[in-house]
């Protein structure tokens, strides 16, 4: 009985390194061959005021959102910034744009 017991606690054990990889994954968006054409990467250039947001004058440990979205079909974009002391920090946000073509 014990060593039933014991060979269960073991097997259980031993399968949670493959239960967090398999549960632990990364979405994922294709837009690219094998989308088939049916999904789009596009960017819509659109200004985000950063009012209210915590920018400017940041004595500590400071972290400025940025999101927007604009457009026919625009998704929201999210830019994080995070800086950790007090001293002068330039931080440049850009969107780039990606066009995916056909690989043949």
């Amino acid at each position: 009985m014990a060593s039933t017991r014991t060979a269960r606690v073991l097997a259980a054990v031993a399968a949670l390194p493959l239960a967090i990889v398999l549960m632990g994954g990364v979405a994922q968006a294709d837009s690219g061959a094998l989308a088939a054409g049916l999904s789009k990467a596009e960017s819509n250039d659109g200004d985000a005021a950063l009012i209210g947001s915590g920018a400017g004058l940041n004595l500590g440990n400071s972290t400025t959102t940025q999101q927007n979205a604009n457009g026919s079909g625009a998704t929201n974009n999210n830019n994080d910034a995070s800086v950790i002391g007090s001293g002068l920090t330039p931080i440049s946000q850009h969107n780039t744009n990606v066009s995916f073509g056909p690989l043949w």
